[in-house]
């Protein structure tokens, strides 16, 4: 019978020791086909974020050449067609091969009525350009040539004179920029630029430029405004290499124009053909057109992510198994070992965790509610801040103290809000950081509710927009300031009139208007060139800063024309009618003193004239005639003089 037990109790427990090896080797693979599924979405998952990522990098980079080409339009807005030498200054200015690589050029390309084809193209070889004819040759509708067009060297050249609008692909969108007054791009064309070897797919962007002072308001007002378009030509490669992450390995991307087909194909990196694991399409809308993207999984992403992980589940999962089944036979050392190996195994998912939740930006969760403590916080926010997270959540460091105290209230009105409406929130604002830095961040988040509806957890994201603020700022410079002196030019000299007639007409205080002109500057140019020129009048700009008061306003018109507005010079029209004489007199003398070019001394003197205003009784425009008339008289009555606007004067015989 002893016998007989201990025969029946090892049986029983050789298949007990079975049976539960078997039901965890079940689990095992229950658990890596889990963890596989897992790796699969995560990779899939990456991949999205990565094409994601290049879609937006593309479309924020056209729309960066969009305002490249809106500061463009702009320049002629604010001052009428400029020189030749002017719009290269303007795209110098630029600094595009540093800031914004991959533009092939920025130019101009003015409308030519057939009529007017033979005064135009005499007029551009009088220039200096002899050979200069609109090409193709042969009669249409309507013409249109590249007048401007830099870097004016090498490829480049080939485009001079060049009708864009006699090609249908790129007059569809020539016409499209026009009537919407956006920026319109082209579908794919072969660049004139283009040799016999080494031709790229090509597109172009436009934006209309419109004549000053005619109404846009509808289709066919601009059409009748037209002038011309700022333009950009791209070679495909040559842009698209530098602009999408390819050193990543994650994705090999094809891009093509309009539909997915090779006859679209605008661009392709190397093996973005092949089949592979991971492929998505997304479709981008710039510029009026719809581009296709094609993104794959590269071979080398294919074979290297996330294949450790369900592997270690499998193999790890069967020796636990082996070791739950030994347990049945081995004592406690080896149960031990049992465990040891178990911990082995939690910690390595641990860090497979703390893998997958680095994404960039600081992201962060905290209590909805005064003063919101913080709950986590990623690691992202020490390069925008200089302080590790840990010492946010310790509440040794307060966010909030770092956010600009200009713009703290708008970030707590903007919280407030999606609180109140349980939604998302979008602000943009500056904090400063350890080093002393002030950087522009945006803040995104939502706000998440309880069972009962009550606001509990604020989740988010802080993700430096630096870059793309000074980028912005510089636009808007180049849209209210002259290139070349920095003074404000025409659009920015009306808007500070303007306040000054305001503020005038509320404290009853008098001001006045001088209008400045050079006296034969344009000797200066034909003689000793335009760079001397340019000398001279940043020069004119320092002295007449020099002479007023910090409060009052210095502007170049264009040329050689300049305009000081002043206010505060007493409570009559005669108080300051004599501040201004005293005024008028002081420049007078001060640019009519010698400016030094180079090893030469040259004399230059100044007609002014000057307009006393107080309030609106007199509009902005207004004040800048009288005070050109006055002028004019200066320069009728021999120039080098200072004349005060008389209303029953007939205007003065304009001289140069």
């Amino acid at each position: 019978m002893t016998h007989d037990v201990h025969r029946g109790g090892l049986l029983d427990h050789q298949a007990l020791a079975w049976v539960v090896l078997a039901v965890a080797l079940l689990f095992t693979f229950a658990t890596w086909q889990h963890f596989d599924a897992a790796r699969a979405h995560h990779d899939q998952d990456r991949f999205m974020r990565a094409a994601e990522k290049q879609r937006n990098i593309l479309t924020n980079r056209i729309h960066d050449y969009e305002q490249v080409l809106r500061g463009g339009a702009a320049l002629f807005a604010a001052g009428g067609v400029p020189s030749r030498s002017e719009w290269r200054t303007y795209v110098d200015e630029l600094d595009l091969e540093r800031s914004l690589p991959g533009i092939l050029a920025t130019g101009f390309a003015l409308m030519v009525p057939p009529e007017a084809k033979a005064a135009h193209e005499q007029s551009v070889r009088a220039e200096g350009f002899p050979d200069y004819a609109i090409v193709p040759p042969g009669e249409r509708a309507m013409l249109s040539s590249i007048v401007y067009i830099e870097p004016f060297s090498g490829r480049n050249l080939r485009a001079f004179g060049y009708d864009m609008y006699s090609e249908p692909t790129r007059r569809e969108a020539m016409d499209r920029a026009r009537d919407s007054g956006q920026p319109a791009l082209s579908r794919k064309v072969t660049l004139v630029q283009e040799t016999r070897t080494g031709v790229q797919p090509g597109f172009l962007i436009y934006f209309p430029v419109y004549r000053s002072g005619q109404p846009i308001d509808t289709v066919a007002a601009r059409r009748a405004a037209l002038l011309g378009f700022v333009y950009s030509p791209f070679r495909a490669y040559d842009l698209l290499d530098g602009v999408f992450d390819t050193p990543t390995q994650i994705l090999e991307i094809e891009l093509f124009d309009g539909g997915a087909s090779p006859e679209n194909l605008l661009y392709a990196t190397e093996g973005a053909t092949r089949d592979a694991r991971l492929m998505t399409e997304m479709k981008l809308e710039v510029g009026g057109n719809i581009w296709v993207a094609r993104f794959r999984s590269s071979e080398r992403y294919e074979s290297l992510e996330g294949i450790m992980q369900p592997t270690m589940v499998l193999v790890g999962g069967v020796a636990l198994d082996f070791l739950l089944f030994s347990v049945l036979y081995m004592n406690a050392r080896h149960r031990r070992k049992m465990r040891i190996s178990a911990a082995k195994l939690a910690q390595s998912l641990d860090s497979y965790k703390a893998l997958v939740e680095n994404i960039p930006g600081a992201v962060f969760r905290c209590e909805v509610g005064s003063p919101a403590p913080l709950r986590r916080l990623s690691s992202g926010i020490a390069p925008l801040t200089g302080e590790a997270s840990e010492r946010f959540l310790s509440g040794d460091v307060s966010y909030q103290e770092l956010i600009h105290p200009d713009d703290r209230a708008a970030v707590a009105e903007a919280v407030a809000e999606a609180v109140a409406k349980r939604s998302t929130y979008n602000v943009e604002y500056r904090i400063k950081a350890r080093d002393g830095f002030t950087r522009w961040v945006s803040e995104r988040g939502q706000v998440s509710s309880d069972a009962a509806g009550r606001a509990q957890w604020l989740d988010g994201v802080v993700l430096d927009i630096t870059e793309r603020k000074a980028a912005e700022i510089m636009i808007r410079d180049l849209a209210f300031n002259d290139t070349l002196t920095g003074l404000p030019n025409r659009r920015l000299l009306l808007d500070r009139l303007e306040q000054q007639l305001a503020a005038s007409g509320r404290a009853g205080r008098h001001g006045a208007l001088l209008f400045i002109d050079m006296d034969n500057f344009k000797t200066v140019n034909d003689t000793l060139g335009h760079a001397a020129g340019d000398q001279v009048l940043v020069e004119v700009a320092a002295r007449l800063l020099a002479s007023v008061r910090e409060s009052d306003t210095v502007a170049r018109l264009g040329g050689d024309e300049f305009v000081v507005v002043i206010g505060n010079l007493g409570n009559t029209a005669e108080a300051a009618k004599a501040e201004a004489a005293e005024l008028g007199d002081k420049i007078l003398l001060k640019l009519s003193q010698p400016y030094r070019l180079g090893a030469h001394l040259h004399n230059s003197t100044p007609s002014i004239g000057i307009t006393t205003f107080c309030g609106h009784h007199v509009s902005a425009g207004q004040l800048l005639r009288r005070a050109d008339q006055a002028m004019y008289r200066a320069k009728s009555a021999g120039r080098h003089q200072v004349k005060f606007y008389e209303e029953d004067t007939a205007p003065a015989v304009r001289v140069a």
